[in-house]
């Protein structure tokens, strides 16, 4: 009975479960990695190819079938071979990532790889450092796709360090993601730092839309504006916390992706025993979307979200003196379990929930209860809800998605003729200061040309196929249009 436990996971949350285990595998951080297996009935615990220092900042990826593929550090990207990844390295290039080489980066959800949708083999990493505010906050955020098919097989860095959001202050850590209500894109959220700010992109076959920006629910003011962000297992809330500041959970419109009923808990939580401030170090949703764990180093507490005041909460643990590991990051895993990282790292074990879904302590939270064969750092790799289907009966929960509609820039792109042959065309319906970037269907940069609104390439040498023409603003260097071409002889 191979997979029992990820089957019944999928069943239980609703998952789009034909396969879709791009979350099945788990690095967990040190020189000597373990790596954890989630696709058997029981955990299985291996070593992650290759020596990668680790801070707080960690991604990976499988391939469809939980096929381990990829990790990252946030400074670099390792392959299943333990070999940096080909134009793998020098990612988010600033000071604060030169100062951490040797380390990796220390942000908490600083990288999130994300299939590209409706293109088998090819995974976008979504990243960023702390190249503002004196290397204190991130202020671009960036993608870097990888085609698994590149370098013979071993895959190589198409694209790298392409901005989709500059010249802001942003929160640092707290970036995740979640399935578009169609079941195939992705709505990629990060936070703004000081104001209330949300910035959005949505992730669709043939571009990145966005940012789309909200403002609602509390300011995080620095310095406390270190975050950790979830969504709940069907999408329907989002929760973000920083260590020393409060908790916000909101619905979320998987459709629009739209926020909406802000409420703030004040979570009874410090790194110091004798203190008791507001805040979280991790949080994470039970399957059926109920309750809302957060640790915060010396307590980890439930949320009931049914319960008439949210506030309402059931310690599950406190710090003793006898004990020697606090509580920092919380993760659902594939076997139905929430597993804890170690708040200050080095101790050879995570703490685990075995019944997430059950109210108070019968959701058995166990201390260290998930042994390990070697010390971990403090994180655990940033995953989200891979394999969540499409919203049944919500009115876009079919494919293709109209996904002009809600880029008002793509729809004053103008591309003629489309198909080409000898030529195309190109126009912004907008006066500006643009690059118009020619790409082929992997991504790779074939010509570009720089003006304030027409243009025109030369397509008749393109062999015919699927081609994509980007439109960068010069002034933000930020992708604002991204359409199809179609080259026919």
């Amino acid at each position: 009975m191979k997979r029992v436990g990820v089957f019944l996971y999928c069943i239980i949350i609703g998952y789009s479960c034909s396969a879709q285990l791009y979350g099945a595998q788990w690095v967990m951080g040190t020189i000597e990695e373990p790596l954890l297996d989630f696709r058997q009935d029981s955990l299985k615990i291996d070593t992650a190819p290759g020596e990668m220092p680790i801070f707080l900042t960690c991604a990976d990826i499988c391939d469809w079938n939980g096929n381990f593929l990829y990790y990252t550090n946030g400074i670099y990207i390792f392959g299943n071979q333990g070999e940096l990844l080909q134009n793998g390295d020098t990612l988010s290039p600033c000071t604060y990532t030169n100062q951490m080489f040797g380390d990796g980066l220390g942000i908490i959800q600083a990288t999130l790889f994300l299939p590209k949708p409706g293109h088998s083999g090819f995974y976008y990493l979504f990243h960023f450092s702390n190249d503002t505010l004196e290397n204190g906050r991130p202020g671009t955020l960036y993608y870097s796709l990888i085609d698994s098919a590149g370098n013979f097989g071993l895959g190589a860095v198409v694209q790298k360090n392409i901005p989709i959001l500059k010249n802001v202050i942003l929160r640092e850590g707290g970036m995740t993601a979640c399935k578009h209500a169609n079941g195939r894109d992705y709505w990629l959220i990060m936070g703004a730092s000081v104001i209330n700010r949300f910035y959005k992109f949505l992730i669709t076959p043939d571009s990145i839309i966005g940012p789309f920006i909200q403002d609602i629910g509390p300011e995080f003011h620095l310095p406390y504006d270190n975050a950790y962000s979830k969504f709940s297992q069907d999408g329907s809330k989002f929760a973000t916390g920083t260590f020393q500041s409060l908790i916000l959970v909101m619905d979320f419109d998987r459709c629009s992706g739209d926020f909406a009923n802000p409420i703030t808990i004040y979570n009874n939580s410090s790194d110091d025993s004798t203190e008791s401030i507001s805040g979280c170090a991790g949080l994470e949703f039970s399957p059926n979307n109920r309750f809302l764990y957060v640790a915060a180093a010396i307590t980890i507490n439930q949320y009931d979200l049914l319960s008439a005041n949210y506030q309402d909460s059931i310690l599950l643990y406190q710090f003793a003196p006898t004990d020697y590991s606090d509580i920092d990051m919380l993760q659902f895993a594939p076997n139905g379990k929430i597993y804890g990282s170690t708040n200050e790292g080095g101790y050879p074990f995570i703490h685990q929930i075995n019944y997430p879904d059950n109210f108070g302590d019968s959701c058995g939270f166990i201390y260290a209860g998930q042994p390990l064969f070697s010390n971990v750092t403090y994180m655990l790799p940033n995953m989200i809800n891979y394999a969540l289907g499409p919203l049944i009966g919500s009115g876009c929960d079919t494919i293709p998605t109209d996904i002009t509609s809600v880029n008002p820039a793509t729809q004053l792109l103008k591309i003629l003729p489309n198909p080409a042959d000898k030529y195309v065309y190109v126009e912004m319906g907008m006066q500006g200061n643009y690059e118009f970037d020619l790409l082929n269907e992997t991504g790779q940069l074939l010509n570009k040309r720089q003006t304030p609104q027409v243009d025109y390439f030369d397509t008749e040498n393109l062999a015919g196929g699927i081609y994509f023409i980007s439109v960068i603003d010069k002034i933000t260097g930020v992708e604002i249009a991204n359409k199809k071409l179609l080259v026919m002889h």
